[in-house]
């Protein structure tokens, strides 16, 4: 059973690099081809945060490839890796939900980063830093979870699909809500299975091969102003 869960990690590991690097790709053209480019546009932020979770597994497997050897000192970097994953979703929700108090929202975004950043220099162990920086996934996820049920429910948002987002983001806060409960156990491997799965529905929800241009009868929001105006609404 133990060989069968780590195989699973691995080739689950595999295909959500995979993922993750071809739908930052993805993204990031989607987000460069449009006439106004905006920091906190969603399609960027997705972008880089895809990005940095390849970047973050690849250091996390890489142990397993025997490309480098297990250490605290490489579990700290993916850590931090994953840092820049969560800051730009972060940055994303003060937009929509916070406009009115922007002028503060680089500072609030630099304060996570330094508080993230301080406890993995300074946490002593491995199971203390994710009992102290999971939370803020969650939290983070729960905020984008709700945002995509409003931009599902009031139609906003169609070139995406916030119902597969909401499966997605679902995916990925079980991934980490039971990364801590089942290590060392013979379900170790559940959570890399579900964050994979988290990212092939991100892939389908930015795709949307349902999503037709010409079926359009109005302008689609593609900056967070205008979700933010869904929001009020």
């Amino acid at each position: 059973m133990m060989q069968t869960g780590t195989e699973l990690v691995i080739l689950s590991s595999l295909a959500t690099i995979a993922l993750s690097g071809t739908i930052g790709v993805y993204l990031l053209r989607l987000w460069w081809g449009q006439p106004t480019r905006l920091m906190t546009d969603l399609p960027l932020v997705f972008a880089i945060t895809t990005m940095a979770q390849a970047v973050q597994i690849s250091i996390g497997q890489a142990p397993n490839y025997g490309l480098i050897e297990q250490s605290m000192g490489l579990f700290r970097l993916r850590a931090i890796v994953i840092c820049f994953s969560i800051v730009p979703i972060f940055g994303a929700l003060l937009q929509i939900w916070a406009p009115r108090i922007q002028k503060h929202h680089n500072r609030l975004v630099f304060l996570v980063l330094a508080i993230w950043v301080a406890t993995v220099l300074l946490g002593p162990t491995e199971e203390f830093i994710m009992i102290m920086v999971i939370p803020w996934i969650l939290v983070f996820g729960i905020l984008m979870l709700i945002t995509f049920v409003i931009t599902w429910k009031t139609s906003r948002l169609n070139e995406v699909r916030s119902d597969l987002m909401i499966v997605s983001i679902i995916f990925g806060m079980a991934s980490q809500a039971l990364r801590v409960p089942l290590l060392g156990s013979g379900l170790f491997y559940v959570p890399d299975v579900l964050f994979m799965l988290s990212m092939l529905f991100i892939a389908i929800a930015f795709s949307n091969p349902w999503y037709r241009r010409e079926n359009r009868g109005i302008q689609e929001p593609s900056s967070q102003t205008e979700i933010a105006m869904a929001l009020d609404y």
